[in-house]
Parts: structure tokens; sequence; C-alpha cells
């Protein structure tokens, strides 16, 4: 068992060095951002325009079910009326 949490420590320590080695260089570091970008995009077939074709699609128009995003609008509508309470309040 203590060979098992040894050999995965140094696998992880080693992993955290060569990303940090590799990364150091801005040249490097953007073909990596771009390479994880591209593996991402092919896993889920996703590509950046289908993206925000969606976004554009949901945006003002949230789906009933979708109790995050209600939740988001409500408390974004709450914290405006709140500010213009205070407001008034002051004058």
């Amino acid at each position: 068992m203590a060979m098992k949490k040894t050999l995965m420590a140094t696998a992880v320590a080693s992993a955290a060095g060569a990303a940090t080695v590799l990364l150091r260089n801005p040249d490097t570091r953007e073909r990596a951002k771009r390479a994880a970008l591209e593996t991402y995009s092919k896993l889920t077939g996703q590509t950046a325009e289908n993206s925000k074709k969606e976004k554009q699609k949901k945006l003002g128009h949230s789906h009933p079910h979708d109790y995050a995003d209600n939740k988001m609008v409500n408390e974004g509508a709450m914290t405006s009326v709140q500010y213009y309470n205070e407001k008034q309040q002051q004058s």
C-alpha cells in the first residue's frame, strides 16, 4: 500500500514538474492550450460556433425546467430591485 502511494506521488510530482517546464514559454503554452481545446472539441463534438449559437439561442429565453438558470435570473432581478429600493430610501 505504501509503495502504491509513493509511486502515485512520484508520478504526480513528475507530471507537475514537466508541465511547469513545458508551459514556462508562452509559445509552448499557447500550443498546449490549442491542442487541449482541439482534443476537447473532438471528444465532445462541440465547436466554438456551436457553443456560441447555443448561447445566443438561449439568451433571454430560459427553459422553465432549467432551475440553475432560472435561479440566476431571479437573483439578478432581486439585486436590481434591492439597489433601486436603497436609492429610493436614501433620497
